[in-house]
């Protein structure tokens, strides 16, 4: 096999003490020796500490070489101090941005300063570093909005309309990180729904597919529980411990710089199999017949029946929204690595089992 070069530079992150932000973080503890800068706001650096405490103790090695500074994407030079950003401009060779609001209810100013202006603010950092090698930027699968089809990994503005906010400034945001690619080495990365550990099931943030798994979990067994519209999309859902592996490998790769990488389930199911998998792990009955997607989700805009259900309003459309992610780019260049996403009915028992023991001590 070919040795890959890696880019392996002091590393400046955005997005920390996040879900995502802090299984790469352990990822790259183990996959690079470059020291860390993980930017975080002020009101989240109490967390941030005890978090970067417990990733310590696991690994020693980010001892002395993982600091946490305090900043905010939303402002000039990144919020940072005068010797921060003189510090960081003038040391970091790769900038991972995955500070975003992924909230799908979120109002639109606020999604649009953060997602958005946030964006940036982040690309006016990476233009005045003097020795930056690569910007890698943690984009998402649903900048496709609503197209339905194969949405491919080439491609980006297509007239699309959005489900929510969120869909609409990742697009927006993404489409700046284009504009300035010319400029500024950039490997962008859409990632799908991210689930749990594909071997432990752990996980800290219950959205997504968790949502209809609650659902089903709270409904009493003597109720049919039908399938909502015909059940033929497939959800695209990907397990954070092969995400952060793919992401850690491909964005310190050199020569990424220009791609774009869907980190997508090749293979995705139909959400109706994914429904008759969990009521068979959970040793319920099999769904019975279909209720139109229109009417449930007339439904769950009242409030009160919303809350009792569970499931937001617009966490309904990723269970049924026909859109299939063209993967080609990515899985050739994961397979220099050896990595592979696994078929979500290999680990759906395992994410299963975790969400049943969420709340035990």
């Amino acid at each position: 096999m070919t040795t890959l070069e890696i880019i392996d530079r002091p590393i400046l992150m955005t997005g920390f003490p996040g879900f995502l932000a802090t299984h790469l973080v352990e990822e790259l503890a183990q996959r690079t020796e470059a020291s860390l800068d993980l930017l975080v706001l002020a009101s989240e650096m109490a967390q941030a500490t005890r978090r970067l405490e417990t990733l310590t103790r696991r690994h020693p090695s980010l001892e002395g070489r993982a600091r946490l500074v305090r900043g905010d994407i939303t402002r000039e030079h990144l919020g940072l101090s005068s010797s921060d950003y003189d510090r960081l401009r003038g040391s970091v060779g790769v900038v991972w941005h995955l500070a975003a609001i992924y909230d799908l209810a979120v109002p639109r100013d606020v999604a649009f300063k953060v997602n958005v202006g946030g964006t940036r603010q982040v690309l006016d950092f990476c233009e005045s570093c003097k020795e930056l090698d690569r910007l890698n930027y943690v984009s998402t699968c649903y900048v496709s909005g609503d197209r339905r089809g194969t949405f491919r990994e080439d491609e980006l503005d297509l007239g699309q309309g959005f489900k929510n906010h969120y869909e609409e400034t990742k697009f927006w945001a993404e489409v700046e990180v284009q504009r300035r690619s010319a400029e500024i080495p950039t490997a962008i990365f859409r990632p799908g729904i991210t689930v749990g550990d594909s071997r432990t099931g752990a996980t800290e943030k219950f959205d997504g597919p968790y949502y209809v798994f609650g659902l089903l979990e709270r409904l009493p067994e003597w109720m049919p529980i039908p399938n909502v519209g015909r059940g033929e999309a497939k959800v695209n859902i990907v397990p954070i411990d092969v995400l952060v592996a793919a992401l850690a490998a491909l964005g310190h790769e050199a020569g990424n710089e220009g791609q774009v990488f869907q980190l997508a389930d090749p293979n995705p199911m139909r959400s109706r199999d994914i429904i008759e998998r969990t009521l068979e792990h959970m040793g319920r009955s099999p769904a019975v017949g279909s209720v139109p997607e229109s009417l449930v989700e007339k439904a769950l805009a009242n409030a009160r029946l919303e809350s009792w259900t569970g499931v937001p309003q617009e966490a309904l459309a990723y269970f049924n929204h026909p859109a299939h992610y063209d993967t080609r780019q990515a899985n050739a260049a994961l397979a220099r690595h050896g990595i592979e996403f696994p078929h979500l009915s290999f680990y759906l028992p395992t994410l299963l089992d975790a969400f049943a023991r969420r709340d035990e001590a």
